[in-house]
């Protein structure tokens, strides 16, 4: 099994989705981490600034270890600056096309500037991919369940939710790579845990992480009787 996860930023894949990705790696998935933003703007103090960029890409790369991401790919965009345009759109469609995954993970609409600009080129790129157009970003690939995610503003109704009871110990031990964001997303480790317990309780198990299926695309049905299924 092939999993594209894209983000706006360093730490995004594991607020939402580290306890997902630890388990799909356990069992087996070949895992790409795709990254709109080299994170130039995630300094605390002014004399960061200069160094900002090389620490969190060394962050990251700690972090793929402890999540098994096997692949990361960064796009060198600059923060708040991430734009719906030709060139992030066909960024997706390559992505999708050359590493032809089995699902694919994105930023839900209802957060904040960067992250909808990336649910926004996320949904639309995966749509591309999987029609003849842009060709020189490869052939077209099927379009695979696309899941959105929550960050910072929690999805009103999810469609999923994963128990990740046995990898939440690594969520956390990810996001503490993450030393140079810890300033500035205050009390991370408080809404991580606070988010992961209230999924979890809503289907019986201690941590959770909470997907929606996006339904930009219909999803067609032969057998009417499989809707029982769904």
């Amino acid at each position: 099994m092939n999993v594209l996860v894209l983000c706006a930023h360093a730490d995004d894949e594991v607020i939402a989705v580290g306890g997902i990705i630890r388990k799909l790696a356990n069992a087996g998935a070949l895992i790409r981490l795709v990254m709109f933003s080299e994170g130039a703007e995630g300094y605390s103090r002014t004399e960061m600034k200069g160094q900002i960029v090389e620490q969190r890409a060394k962050e990251t790369l700690r972090v793929c270890e402890i999540l098994g991401i096997q692949e990361y790919f960064n796009l060198h965009h600059l923060d708040w600056d991430l734009r719906v345009g030709n060139s992030t759109y066909k960024a997706v469609i390559h992505h999708v096309r050359q590493f032809r995954p089995d699902m694919i993970f994105v930023h839900h609409k209802a957060d904040y500037n960067d992250h909808r600009v990336v649910h926004d080129v996320g949904v639309e790129g995966w749509f591309h991919a999987g029609i003849p157009c842009a060709m020189e970003e490869g052939d077209v690939w099927r379009h695979a369940p696309l899941f959105l995610y929550e960050v910072l503003q929690p999805m009103s109704r999810p469609t999923h939710i994963v128990d990740i009871t046995d990898t939440y110990a690594a969520k956390i031990e990810a996001m503490r790579e993450y030393a140079t964001q810890h300033e500035l997303v205050g009390g991370v480790f408080q809404l991580m845990e606070g988010r992961s317990l209230e999924r979890g309780y809503l289907i019986g198990a201690k941590y959770g992480e909470a997907l929606s299926l996006a339904a930009y695309r219909p999803r067609p049905v032969s057998n009417v009787a499989s809707l029982a299924d769904l």
